[in-house]
């Protein structure tokens, strides 16, 4: 067997000319490249260092830049997200930034909003940071019936107009509001679901978080204090709400709510028939047109709610009526029983205590 080559004693391994010269270039390149590393990393703006078939545009300056974070999303998909919205030079880039910091392990999922030119250290702070959820808001006036609450919550993506309705008409009995104690047997949600505007969270908010946002809202502003006056005149809170959606949909001038409300309760005290105009467009109106102008035929429908042929109150309120007209049924003035709109684009009204003096204001204001 033959021996292994073993160098002689004193002889040290020789490196050629061309070794030298490739061990050179390496090592420029090599602190070339380290040099750059750290300009990049110290600047806060920054420039993309990609080849030309593959440059990406930075954004313009003074823009803003949305970037999305989705749950469970590597830093690296967001790295390259970044490099793709001309945020940062390269993902590489990146990377190595958040590894010497130790950081992006923690970025927050949600919508961030990034400056064109902000420094990687700015990015990297407001992917830290939580993203407030965007919100739904939607407004809902006063004076319109539970169908037309529906269809805007639908429109504005909260649940399903079937949905608001079906849940309105049954409540859940989980729902534990002192006010829904002693509701007439079958009755729905109608003159309860407060008028207000609501801020919703974004996503897939169901019919029932509107709903009991409205109720929740009806507790804090239908106060302990309006519900004892509703209570010292002898009425329940029900007929109370009842009486407001009719002045809800009746007053037009403020100051003339509590008169309105004066005159139905004083021609409930008095046995008369309510003759109020709204609740017959209650009966007939539709969804093409939910508050009708009112013809000759339209006063003669058989229906509960036709306070024409029908006398007392009618079943159920037929609106959401706001806190102005709550008050007003809580605290009715005037000895008044008849009143006619003085048709002068004031929105007010004539008050008559007789016949003949409402009759008196007919012929004067043409009705």
């Amino acid at each position: 067997m033959s021996q292994p080559y073993r160098r002689p004693p004193g002889k040290s391994r020789h490196i050629s000319a061309g070794g030298v010269v490739l061990l050179v270039v390496l090592a420029v390149l090599l602190l070339g490249a380290f040099g750059a590393t750290r300009g990049v990393l110290s600047r806060r703006s920054v420039t993309i260092i990609a080849s030309p078939a593959n440059a990406v545009s930075a954004p313009p300056a003074g823009s803003v830049v949305a970037v999305s974070v989705q749950p469970g999303e590597s830093t690296a998909q967001i790295a390259r997200d970044l490099q793709d919205k001309g945020l940062v030079p390269n993902d590489a880039v990146f990377l190595g930034f958040v590894k010497l910091r130790g950081s992006g392990t923690n970025f927050q999922p949600g919508l961030h909003k990034i400056a064109a030119g902000a420094s990687m250290d700015q990015i990297v702070a407001e992917l830290d940071q939580p993203v407030t959820p965007p919100e739904i808001r939607i407004t809902l006036p006063e004076g319109r019936r539970t169908e037309e609450d529906a269809a805007a919550a639908a429109n504005a993506g909260i649940g399903t107009a079937q949905a608001f309705t079906d849940l309105a008409a049954h409540p859940d009995p989980a729902w534990k509001y002192d006010f829904l104690v002693g509701l007439p047997k079958g009755a729905s949600l109608e003159g309860f679901l407060f008028p207000d505007t609501y801020l919703l969270p974004a996503g897939t908010p169901k019919s029932a978080d509107l709903i009991k946002r409205m109720l929740d809202d009806f507790q804090k502003r239908v106060t302990p204090d309006v519900r004892q006056q509703i209570a010292a005149h002898k009425h329940s809170l029900y007929d109370a709400l009842i009486i407001a959606s009719i002045v809800e949909r009746e007053a037009k001038a403020p100051e003339e709510r509590p008169l309105i409300a004066g005159v139905y309760w004083n021609r409930l005290a008095k046995g008369m028939g309510l003759f109020a105009d709204p609740t017959v467009q209650y009966a007939v109106g539709k969804p093409s047109n939910w508050w009708p102008q009112l013809s000759a035929n339209d006063l003669k429908v058989n229906s509960p709610f036709n306070t024409y042929l029908k006398q007392g109150l009618p079943p159920s309120p037929i609106c959401n009526p706001g806190l102005a007209s709550i008050q007003a049924a809580a605290n009715p003035q005037g000895d008044f029983f008849y009143f006619v709109a003085k048709n002068d684009g004031s929105g007010q009204h004539a008050f008559a205590r007789t016949l003949n003096e409402h009759n008196a204001n007919r012929a004067k204001y043409g009705q």
